[in-house]
Protein backbone atom coordinates (compact mmCIF):
# COMPACT_ATOMS: atom_id res chain seq x y z
CA UNK A 1 0.00 0.00 0.00
CA UNK A 2 1.34 3.46 -1.00
CA UNK A 3 2.06 6.07 1.43
CA UNK A 4 2.34 3.44 4.52
CA UNK A 5 5.42 1.45 5.38
CA UNK A 6 6.18 -0.49 8.15
CA UNK A 7 9.29 -0.03 10.14
CA UNK A 8 10.26 -2.14 13.41
CA UNK A 9 10.83 0.45 16.71
CA UNK A 10 12.69 -0.32 19.57
CA UNK A 11 13.83 -3.55 21.38
CA UNK A 12 10.53 -4.65 22.05
CA UNK A 13 10.16 -5.26 18.80
CA UNK A 14 6.67 -3.45 18.02
CA UNK A 15 5.64 -2.20 14.30
CA UNK A 16 5.16 1.24 13.75
CA UNK A 17 3.53 2.44 10.29
CA UNK A 18 5.59 5.41 9.01
CA UNK A 19 3.92 8.54 6.74
CA UNK A 20 5.69 11.56 5.52
CA UNK A 21 4.04 14.96 6.68
CA UNK A 22 1.07 15.61 4.34
CA UNK A 23 0.37 19.28 4.76
CA UNK A 24 3.31 21.41 5.77
CA UNK A 25 4.45 25.33 3.81
CA UNK A 26 7.46 25.47 2.78
CA UNK A 27 7.92 28.19 5.29
CA UNK A 28 7.31 25.68 7.95
CA UNK A 29 9.43 23.28 6.92
CA UNK A 30 12.46 21.49 8.27
CA UNK A 31 14.97 21.27 5.64
CA UNK A 32 18.37 18.17 6.50
CA UNK A 33 21.27 17.62 4.53
CA UNK A 34 24.70 16.69 5.26
CA UNK A 35 26.27 19.87 4.98
CA UNK A 36 26.09 23.30 2.94
CA UNK A 37 29.82 23.34 2.97
CA UNK A 38 29.86 20.40 0.62
CA UNK A 39 28.03 22.15 -2.21
CA UNK A 40 30.23 23.48 -5.20
CA UNK A 41 29.62 27.31 -5.58
CA UNK A 42 26.37 26.92 -8.17
CA UNK A 43 25.13 25.10 -5.89
CA UNK A 44 25.50 26.39 -2.74
CA UNK A 45 23.30 29.35 -3.97
CA UNK A 46 20.67 27.31 -4.63
CA UNK A 47 20.79 25.66 -1.44
CA UNK A 48 20.75 28.89 0.16
CA UNK A 49 17.45 30.03 -1.65
CA UNK A 50 15.80 27.15 -0.30
CA UNK A 51 17.41 27.17 3.45
CA UNK A 52 16.45 30.98 3.77
CA UNK A 53 12.44 29.68 2.87
CA UNK A 54 12.26 27.13 5.40
CA UNK A 55 11.48 27.54 9.23
CA UNK A 56 14.32 25.44 10.36
CA UNK A 57 17.93 23.65 9.32
CA UNK A 58 19.43 20.80 10.54
CA UNK A 59 23.05 19.99 9.53
CA UNK A 60 25.00 16.38 9.13
CA UNK A 61 22.21 14.11 9.53
CA UNK A 62 23.63 12.07 6.41
CA UNK A 63 21.02 9.47 5.62
CA UNK A 64 19.39 10.08 9.49
CA UNK A 65 17.52 13.05 7.44
CA UNK A 66 16.27 10.52 5.00
CA UNK A 67 14.65 8.84 7.93
CA UNK A 68 13.40 11.58 9.81
CA UNK A 69 11.31 12.85 6.38
CA UNK A 70 9.89 9.27 6.48
CA UNK A 71 9.01 9.07 10.13
CA UNK A 72 7.04 12.24 9.87
CA UNK A 73 9.29 14.72 11.61
CA UNK A 74 11.14 16.65 8.59
CA UNK A 75 10.05 18.30 5.39
CA UNK A 76 12.79 18.04 3.08
CA UNK A 77 16.50 16.76 2.32
CA UNK A 78 18.51 18.79 -0.21
CA UNK A 79 22.06 17.32 -1.08
CA UNK A 80 24.54 17.11 -3.53
CA UNK A 81 27.39 15.79 -5.21
CA UNK A 82 26.23 12.05 -3.88
CA UNK A 83 26.87 8.57 -5.40
CA UNK A 84 23.67 6.07 -5.91
CA UNK A 85 24.96 4.30 -2.96
CA UNK A 86 24.11 7.48 -1.14
CA UNK A 87 20.55 7.31 -2.34
CA UNK A 88 19.12 4.51 -4.14
CA UNK A 89 17.84 2.42 -0.80
CA UNK A 90 16.24 5.48 0.52
CA UNK A 91 14.02 5.88 -2.22
CA UNK A 92 12.13 3.02 -1.21
CA UNK A 93 11.52 3.66 1.99
CA UNK A 94 10.06 7.35 1.29
CA UNK A 95 8.30 6.66 -1.28
CA UNK A 96 5.99 4.38 0.15
CA UNK A 97 5.81 6.43 3.30
CA UNK A 98 4.06 8.88 0.87
CA UNK A 99 7.36 11.12 -0.09
CA UNK A 100 8.81 12.60 -3.03
CA UNK A 101 12.30 11.83 -4.12
CA UNK A 102 13.99 13.47 -7.34
CA UNK A 103 16.89 15.27 -8.09
CA UNK A 104 16.78 18.96 -8.55
CA UNK A 105 15.53 18.75 -12.02
CA UNK A 106 12.65 16.58 -11.30
CA UNK A 107 13.99 13.51 -12.48
CA UNK A 108 13.51 10.16 -11.37
CA UNK A 109 16.69 9.14 -9.37
CA UNK A 110 19.14 6.27 -11.43
CA UNK A 111 22.59 4.87 -11.11
CA UNK A 112 23.11 7.71 -13.35
CA UNK A 113 21.81 10.57 -11.96
CA UNK A 114 23.85 13.62 -11.57
CA UNK A 115 24.29 13.30 -7.79
CA UNK A 116 21.66 15.83 -6.55
CA UNK A 117 19.00 14.96 -4.61
CA UNK A 118 15.38 16.58 -3.40
CA UNK A 119 13.91 14.60 -0.77
CA UNK A 120 10.19 15.96 -0.01
CA UNK A 121 7.66 14.99 2.49
CA UNK A 122 4.85 15.63 -0.05
CA UNK A 123 4.11 17.07 -3.85
CA UNK A 124 3.75 20.46 -2.83
CA UNK A 125 6.45 21.16 -0.61
CA UNK A 126 8.82 19.03 -3.31
CA UNK A 127 7.30 21.62 -6.01
CA UNK A 128 8.48 24.89 -4.16
CA UNK A 129 12.04 23.75 -3.07
CA UNK A 130 12.45 22.93 -6.67
CA UNK A 131 11.72 25.93 -7.98
CA UNK A 132 13.97 27.84 -5.34
CA UNK A 133 16.66 25.70 -7.11
CA UNK A 134 16.20 26.01 -10.12
CA UNK A 135 16.36 29.68 -9.58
Amino acid sequence: MRGHTTLFCGADGRRRAVQCRTATALAEATLYTTSPDFFDASASAAFARVASRVARRRYGTDCYGYAMLAHGCGDLVVESGLKPYDYMAVIAVIEAAGGVVTDWAGRPLTMTSDGTVLAAANPAVHAAAQALLAG
